[in-house]
């Protein structure tokens, strides 16, 4: 990525390291996997320079609601800036 990114930005997940997932169970792996070309935004930066983006969603289950997602850091030449749509 050739330009600074800061907390808030929208970017475009482009590659997803190995070293991220290949631990994780083969379902998580694969909706791991499935972010790759999405937009998000950076929500925060972390000390080693790791963008750390999330997805996920809520559902209505009887009288709560249940959030089910994933957070995690990623490192900047694995996105690129979101464009404007």
């Amino acid at each position: 990525m050739n330009r600074d990114v800061s907390v808030g930005d929208r970017v475009k997940l482009i590659d997803m390291p190995e070293w991220l997932v290949h631990d994780l169970p083969a379902v998580e792996q694969a909706e791991m996997r499935a972010c790759i070309d999405q937009v998000f935004v950076v929500r925060e930066i972390d000390p080693h320079g790791y963008l750390w983006v999330g997805f996920g969603g809520t559902s209505d289950h009887a009288d709560a609601a249940r959030y089910s997602g994933h957070s995690f850091g990623i490192p900047r030449g694995c996105v690129q800036p979101a464009q404007e749509e």
